[in-house]
């Protein structure tokens, strides 16, 4: 469907308002839709601009979910933390699952490996039984095939394994997925949400939320380039998406502070041609997982686990945190002796954590509705991998308020088809705005190591061929394209 202008919103009555065009408010517009909920996403920029588009891109088996903080002879004395992991586990393998069932053509499967060494925090028996009881919580419906191999079998089977650095006790190896291209299962979640009833508006910031007759109005500013103009939008219920921004909605927040931002930077890099396709999981010297993730010719390693509160708007790559992430590879291989020159981009993202009482908590994903202003509920905690448990978790709760009008929809959410004659189509039908918008997450070529600047000149006349912009506009998001991948994108 084409995107509609801002004025035809202007007055319409909806059900439910979502905010925030990233994983989790486009699969709670599809699922609201699918309940037979009149219901509205919005977004101040693109659908997947945010936080989605700057994971780590994979599937986390969710053995790091069992991780205590706490000493391990404590967890006999706190049966409530760790039956509350084990169904957290089950939650996160069972979305798993359902990706790989629901979403196949977004994903990719790969080789990864865990190497124990002398001195490790978990013993090897207790990883070995971590992974057994994370595939048990999932019926081994999607098993990780998890085996731990000696040193030298591990060795004389993978390249990678083989050059990691000693002393080991083992190399335990299994099976896991990465997102083939997560901005995409965003904008393919939110499209079969439109086909669903959902009415879509990129480039709407909400600029102010009240109450109104038991109703909410939602105050809807343009942002679009060579575009102005403001709606308001009247819903029974507003569903605050908007990720780290959640606390920074207008309007939106409750006086405390819901999420706490954590910083994740990772690190692009070419390593030897015979690592290619394969990954690593390990811990860093400071205790916080590190992994080297296999990217198709190229692997990014990361990432890094730091606490901010600036806005993620400003959150950018510090070189202190490229050569932290470096010299954990150099440590984990030795041989390898990476520099910034091996680099070849980086990027970070800031993952919304709840908060409980005012301080972090990794679980669960939560729906909460302020007691003072019912209806407006916001959603902290969830991921990519969960973004479909977090939506049904959404829906349940505005069946409660507003009861039930339909079935929760189900299906396979199939791959785009991205060949060259059908990209304008796309640009139209798809709610493109900016150049941007067609080359990083409606097309893979902004995943390329060249982060799609080859092909910049020909998708700007396709674009502007199929939007009707002049020459002036597309040479306008020729420049503006070129400035926010610098944006996004750091370089060595």
């Amino acid at each position: 469907m084409t995107r509609p202008p801002l004025s035809s919103l202007d007055g319409a009555d909806y059900d439910v308002i979502v905010i925030g065009a990233g994983a989790v408010g486009c699969a709670s517009a599809r699922q609201l839709a699918g309940r037979g909920f009149r219901t509205l996403l919005v977004d101040r920029g693109d659908i997947g601009a945010g936080t989605s588009s700057r994971s780590s891109r994979m599937l986390y088996s969710g053995l790091g979910y069992l991780a205590a903080r706490y000493p391990l002879w404590q967890m006999p004395f706190r049966p409530a933390d760790m039956i509350r992991r084990l169904l957290y586990t089950r939650d996160v393998m069972h979305c798993r699952a359902e990706l790989v069932r629901d979403m196949p053509g977004h994903l990719t499967k790969h080789r990864f490996h865990y190497p124990f060494r002398k001195g490790d925090r978990y013993p090897p028996w207790l990883v070995d039984l971590g992974f057994r009881l994370v595939e048990a919580l999932d019926g081994w419906r999607v098993p990780l095939a998890y085996r731990r191999l000696a040193p030298q079998q591990a060795a004389d089977e993978s390249a990678l394994a083989a050059a990691l650095g000693g002393p080991l006790r083992g190399v335990g190896v299994f099976e896991e997925y990465m997102y083939a291209w997560p901005e995409r299962i965003c904008v393919d979640t939110a499209l079969d949400a439109e086909r669903r009833g959902a009415t879509i508006r990129t480039y709407a910031e909400v600029t102010g939320i009240a109450g109104e007759g038991g109703d909410w109005q939602v105050t809807l500013d343009e942002r679009a380039p060579e575009a102005q103009g403001q709606a308001r939008v009247r819903a029974r219920m507003v569903v605050n998406a908007a990720g780290p921004w959640i606390d920074r909605v207008p309007g939106g927040g409750t006086g405390r502070r819901r999420v706490i931002g954590i910083k994740g930077v990772n690190v692009m890099v070419r390593l030897p041609q015979a690592f290619r396709g394969q990954g690593l999981e390990a811990f860093s010297r400071k205790g916080e997982p590190y992994y080297v993730f296999p990217w198709r010719d190229f692997h990014f390693i990361g990432p890094t686990e730091t606490e901010v509160t600036e806005n993620p708007d400003d959150i950018r790559v510090e070189q202190a945190e490229i050569d932290y992430i470096l010299a954990e590879a150099n440590h984990l291989f030795p041989d390898l002796r990476l520099t910034r020159a091996d680099v070849q981009h980086c990027w970070c993202g800031v993952r919304p954590t709840s908060t409980r009482d005012g301080q972090m908590t990794s679980l669960p994903v939560e729906v909460a509705e302020d007691t003072d202003r019912p209806g407006l509920l916001a959603v902290t905690g969830s991921t990519i991998m969960l973004h479909r448990h977090a939506a049904r978790k959404v829906a349940r709760a505005v069946e409660k308020r507003l009861g039930r009008r339909g079935p929760a929809p189900e299906g396979v959410i199939p791959a785009p088809q991205t060949h060259d004659e059908g990209i304008g189509q796309m640009a139209a039908r798809e709610h493109v705005v900016r150049l941007a918008d067609l080359i990083r997450r409606r097309l893979p070529d902004g995943l390329d190591p060249d982060l799609g600047r080859s092909r910049a000149e020909e998708l700007s006349h396709i674009a502007t061929a199929s939007l009707n912009w002049t020459d002036a506009r597309r040479q306008d998001e020729l420049r503006h394209f070129v400035e926010d991948t610098a944006r996004v994108y750091r370089q060595p």
